[in-house]
């Protein structure tokens, strides 16, 4: 094997690694981030979802509980459709981190 073909090969390993470790670490953070998709989704959600688990306010349709149940949904699947601008809803201006909070927040309803 030559030297090129094998640094690589290790590269995709160094990657993996990369990433592990990083997301080791974000335990702490995912209650904070759960709170922050919370107060986000009360200002720009509610209007229209029912953003508590039990139902509570909005509802004029699908509600975050039926989303976090649906058997194909994932957390990022929820971030990255809301970056993407729709007709049938506003536009809210929501970072990475914010859209990633939403869906965390949405996820936690998953039964």
């Amino acid at each position: 094997m030559r030297r090129d073909q094998g640094k690589r090969m290790r590269l995709p390993a160094i990657r993996l690694s990369v990433a592990l470790t990083l997301l080791g670490g974000t335990g702490a953070a995912v209650a904070q981030d759960i709170d922050n998709g919370r107060r986000l989704s009360a200002r720009w959600c509610s209007e229209c979802h029912a953003i508590e688990p039990a139902g509570g306010n909005g509802g004029r349709t699908i509600s975050f509980a039926a989303i976090a149940d649906r058997p194909d949904i994932t957390s990022d699947m929820i971030a990255s459709f809301l970056r993407m601008p729709h007709a049938t809803m506003p536009n809210p201006p929501l970072s990475r981190k914010d859209t990633q909070d939403i869906a965390a927040y949405i996820m936690q309803m998953k039964k």
